[in-house]
């Protein structure tokens, strides 16, 4: 702060270097942001098309129906235990 008062008294007009290097500096401060934020959405497309290119087996197709039809066995056993709405 005490430099920019000591130019401005000896040259009006560096008020002019002084806020150009603010916008710059504040530019290439945005684009380095913007640059790690595209970095790393570029890395988990690459990533999310990696895990889609591997081949799916039947055995595991197979393995994933089981799950669900024991998840879904649970949540019927739940339901079932519940007691009914509007039942005498």
């Amino acid at each position: 702060m005490e430099v920019m008062e000591t130019a401005l008294k000896a040259a009006p007009w560096a008020w002019i270097y002084f806020v150009s290097f603010i916008l710059i500096g504040t530019v290439v401060v945005l684009n380095l942001f913007i640059a790690v934020v595209i970095n790393n959405l570029e890395a988990s497309k690459v990533a999310g098309l990696e895990a889609l290119r591997a081949p799916v087996t039947h055995e595991e197709v197979l393995k994933e129906l089981e799950r669900t039809r024991d998840a879904l066995l649970k949540l019927q056993h739940r339901l079932e235990a519940l007691p009914a709405a509007g039942k005498p």
